[in-house]
């Protein structure tokens, strides 16, 4: 996981530097959402594997998390509707 998430933060940085200097088009930005939400499940679903059965409980942090990771694929459209943004650039 850990080769992913820095991949990712390496893309991230960059996106950011491509708004900054005005040049992130919109499947770039898609792609960035796409595939950072993607990962941020994944590492949740891990951490909570990782906690076994507490890991499902309301009362610890990390449950709260995983909730909270999940609904990131909906906000600011959903990560299909990030696929076929991506899709149509191609």
């Amino acid at each position: 996981l850990k080769a992913e998430i820095t991949a990712a933060r390496v893309f991230t940085d960059r996106c950011l530097e491509l708004h900054l200097d005005k040049k992130l088009d919109i499947p770039t930005a898609a792609m960035l959402k796409q595939h950072t939400t993607d990962l941020q499940c994944k590492v949740m679903d891990e951490c909570v594997q990782l906690h076994g059965g507490y890991g499902y409980m309301w009362e610890y942090p990390i449950a709260r998390a995983w909730a909270d990771s999940r609904v990131q694929r909906i906000y600011a459209g959903t990560n299909e509707i990030m696929k076929e943004i991506v899709a149509r650039s191609f």
